[in-house]
């Protein structure tokens, strides 16, 4: 039975991980030796051509995945705020702050680490679009866009 492996090994035409898994599946079924065995892997491991142990197939997939990933962008999926949420430092949340119908996207860049008051209850609250770039600040129902002095 060595001497078939070995010849087949010598060939180069395996992928390695299967020829490892007939080795070893040899070795449990008692047709091997254990130093025929260990020595088997050795050859197998020194004789193997890399062309063989790429899996094309799936590389083109993960590559195809990938392309389609950057051809089209998913945009995160943000929490909707709703009372009782607690919304971590730093955290975008969707929430309707203008009464328009549409949600916003707000970040709490506040002091606290975390909060449960309601968007603009407290100083920290900032509007931002799909990028994270500030548009303006949002305090006590009051929207400040990034370039207007802040009323008091």
């Amino acid at each position: 039975m060595k001497e078939f492996i070995e010849s087949i090994i010598l060939t180069g035409n395996y992928i390695l991980s299967e020829m490892e898994e007939r080795i070893q599946k040899m070795y449990v079924l008692g047709k091997l030796t254990e130093e025929e065995m260990t020595e088997l892997l050795a050859l197998a491991a020194d004789h193997a051509s890399d062309v063989m142990q790429i899996d094309v197939v799936a590389k083109l997939k993960d590559l195809e995945d990938r392309i389609y990933a950057l051809e089209h962008p998913v945009e995160p999926d943000y929490a909707v705020w709703v009372p009782g949420y607690v919304t971590k430092q730093g955290e975008v949340v969707k929430f309707d702050y203008d009464n328009d119908g549409v949600l916003d996207l707000l970040r709490y860049d506040g002091g606290r680490s975390e909060t449960t008051l309601r968007p603009g209850k407290i100083d920290g609250w900032h509007v931002v679009d799909a990028q994270g770039n500030i548009l303006g600040t949002y305090y006590n129902g009051e929207f400040t866009p990034v370039n207007a002095e802040p009323t008091t």
